[in-house]
């Protein structure tokens, strides 16, 4: 008589390289100590609904996650495990970053402190799965086709540390990060509350940022960018839109733009001199700024408070609008 067949253990990496443990700071919850993920005993609309009971998600966001879709019957997820480590028992610890890649789904990642370790739940069984290496957590596609509005949440114990992520042609709202987020938006959407600092681009998408504490790097080719607060910019805009507000008091920053449009809105407090240079466009401002040369070449030039930061614009056939608030 054969034995009855065992079911597949996932592999386990051979490295043994150790992960230096996080250091907790003011904004960032040290890593758990379990690195597996958690076993799910709710189904995504309890996940959700639980979610915005407690506050993690607002109302409107749980009912875009829970909206139906009528174009293709969409399979409820019933109350099972749907998410692991791909090596849960291992014995490197996974750190508290993520890897993203988002395609053709819609992805809500939110800091849930009452979980013991990340948990992933779907809104159709069988199509994603968690995954625990030694360069963080990511999500992979289980099947080769399309599936229809799938919708999906995250939830993880810890502030995420650094994250990269990339989306083309779906949704990823990201809650705090406390670390550097880069991220590239190819045809989608991606919204991050606050985040340590920035690298972003976008190529034909929307990418919306709340607070920026640190460094900030934009690049937008096609597509909309907005940041709500930094106190830094560099960014390069080639055919898209760039929205940006904060206060800049120190340090250079930079903006390029070449055929698409920029508008800045310096918050109060803002110290900044401002020199700029366009050609085949223009600068404009609510504030005075000196203009010279002609329709084809001009330089501006004005003070903004003490001028203590220092802002180079250069135009080529685009629009700098600088506004203050």
């Amino acid at each position: 008589m054969t034995n009855p067949e065992q079911p597949e253990q996932p592999e386990v990496p051979e490295t043994t390289e150790a992960v230096s443990e996080m250091q907790p700071t003011p904004t960032m919850q040290p890593t758990p100590e379990a690195q597996k993920a958690e076993p799910v005993k709710e189904s995504f609309e309890a996940h959700v609904q639980r979610l915005v009971a407690e506050g993690k998600l607002t109302a409107a966001e749980g009912a875009d996650l829970l909206e139906p879709v009528h174009d293709e019957p969409v399979q409820a997820a019933p109350a099972v495990q749907l998410a692991k480590a791909a090596y849960a028992g291992g014995s490197v610890p996974v750190p508290p970053d993520l890897r993203l890649e988002v395609e053709g789904y819609s992805l809500q990642v939110v800091h849930d402190p009452s979980l013991s370790a990340p948990r992933l739940t779907a809104s159709r069984e069988g199509v994603l799965e968690l995954r625990g290496s030694t360069s963080g957590w990511s999500i992979e596609r289980t099947d080769s086709g399309m599936v229809w509005g799938l919708k999906a949440v995250l939830g993880l114990p810890f502030v995420a540390r650094d994250v990269e992520a990339e989306v083309s042609g779906g949704n990823l709202n990201l809650s705090s990060i406390s670390g550097l987020a880069r991220l590239e938006v190819s045809g989608g959407n991606i919204t991050v509350a606050e985040t340590g600092s920035l690298r972003a681009e976008v190529s034909g998408g929307n990418l919306t940022a709340g607070h920026v504490v640190g460094d900030l790097q934009l690049e937008v080719n096609g597509g909309n960018l907005s940041v709500a607060h930094s106190a830094s910019l560099r960014a390069e805009v080639n055919g898209g839109q760039l929205s940006w507000a904060g206060r800049l008091d120190s340090g250079r920053h930079t903006v390029e733009v070449n055929g698409g449009q920029a508008t800045l809105r310096l918050d109060s407090g803002s110290s900044v001199s401002i020199e700029a240079e366009s050609t085949l466009g223009g600068v404009s401002a609510s504030f005075p700024l000196r203009k010279t040369g002609g329709m084809m070449h001009s330089t501006y030039s004005g003070v903004l408070g003490g001028g203590e930061a220092r802002l180079n614009c250069e135009v080529n056939a685009g629009q700098i609008r600088l506004v203050t608030t």
